[in-house]
């Protein structure tokens, strides 16, 4: 039943595009109310944005290797690098900001970090591992 839908395979080149593009739109959508504070709140969402750019951008390499070329090793490590650290940052940011909420209970908070803390994880996990391939030199097949 679920091989009736043509959803795009991660598989293709332009099926990791369509994923790796969703997990940047996914952050925006996740920091828009910050974005529409102003001030402090949205310059934490722009550097989470901007993590989240630095985290795909090796991840694209390795399915283009023309960007891996056109970039270097040096300027992907640290793009690789920066995306890793603003990824568990700000997972471990919006943790501390749940924890602290007075509104829950101490169960509710827990439970909600880790959900909060699973939703960003999970989807960056391809992400991460196509960065890491680039960097190791190992690319898709085409």
């Amino acid at each position: 039943m679920l091989a009736d839908f043509n959803l795009p395979s991660t598989d293709s080149p332009a099926g990791a595009a369509l994923y790796i593009a969703g997990t940047v739109a996914l952050t925006v959508w996740l920091r828009r109310a910050e974005f529409r504070q102003g001030g402090q709140g949205a310059a934490t969402a722009t550097l989470d944005l901007l993590s989240s750019v630095s985290l795909a951008i090796p991840a694209l390499a390795y399915w283009n290797t023309a960007i891996a070329v056109r970039l270097g090793d040096g300027l992907l490590w640290l793009l690789f690098g920066l995306g890793v650290l603003g990824l568990l940052g700000f997972v471990l940011y919006d943790a501390l900001k749940v924890m602290r909420n007075p509104r829950l209970t101490q169960r509710q908070r827990r439970i909600i970090a880790a959900i909060g803390g699973a939703a960003v994880l999970v989807p960056s996990a391809l992400e991460v591992w196509w960065g890491g391939s680039a960097l190791a030199h190992v690319y898709a097949s085409p």
